[in-house]
């Protein structure tokens, strides 16, 4: 295995496609919810699966062009991290919390399920562990993401390349390329004093977590370690156990 080392600019799948070839199987992506104490690892393989599958979906069942905008109304959450992934591989907009009348792809939970209904395509993710599908009864005309992206192959080859130009998030106040999503998110880490490949946690709530979940690792090394709702357990011994050094090391 080839030692994990930070990438030039590029665009995120790529970087993605890279990492999978160097070293496919240490951890890329860890969930952790402090509530109910899943678990979630992905290497830079299972994550390029996940993503691959979902970019298909969107691609061939979503019907979703480069430049379309998928409105994201999902938590702090590794399939919100998936659904980035896929974004970036079929050059459509990542628009986290959009108006759903703007958007061509909507994306939520269970708990956002109101918000369905003006969107061309309505998506339901299941936050289940590993991804299963939920046994809820999914409303007519929204598509039940667990069940879906099994058709889809596990490996996506766009039908044209994004270029570090091309749009991929859009947040309220900033609007972000691929290769502006690259850049920040090497910086970002490089000013919160993070080393090259070492692992870095985002707590939630993290302004930045959809800039640096995906994009950080890649940009820098390491593995990022998403801490959901750490009100409800020890953010300090669980970042111990995974690895990321705080201020007290």
């Amino acid at each position: 295995m080839e030692p994990t080392t930070s990438v030039g600019v590029m665009t995120p799948y790529a970087a993605l496609l890279e990492r999978t070839r160097r070293d496919p199987a240490s951890p890329l992506l860890t969930y952790r919810d402090l509530a109910s104490g899943e678990r979630m690892e992905m290497s830079a393989a299972s994550l390029a699966n996940a993503i691959a599958k979902t970019a298909g979906m969107l691609r061939d069942e979503l019907d979703a062009d480069p430049g379309s905008v998928v409105g994201v109304h999902l938590p702090f959450h590794w399939q919100r991290v998936v659904w980035l992934g896929a974004c970036a591989a079929t050059s459509t907009v990542f628009a986290p919390g959009a108006d759903p009348v703007e958007c061509d792809v909507l994306v939520v939970d269970r708990a956002r399920l109101d918000l369905a209904g003006t969107a061309r395509e309505d998506v339901l993710v299941s936050l289940a562990p590993f991804g299963l599908p939920e046994r809820a009864e999914v409303p007519p005309g929204v598509i039940d993401a667990a069940v879906a992206m099994r058709g889809h192959p596990d490996v996506f080859v766009a039908w044209e390349s994004p270029t570090e130009s091309t749009a991929l998030l859009r947040e309220p106040d900033r609007s972000l390329s691929h290769g502006d999503v690259m850049d920040l998110a090497g910086a970002e880490l490089s000013g919160r004093g993070l080393g090259e490949g070492e692992r870095f946690a985002l707590v939630d709530p993290d302004r930045q977590t959809d800039l640096l979940a995906l994009a950080g690792p890649l940009a820098h090394g390491g593995a990022a370690i998403l801490l959901a709702r750490p009100e409800s357990g020890d953010v300090a011994a669980t970042l111990r156990e995974e690895g990321v050094r705080t201020s007290a090391d």
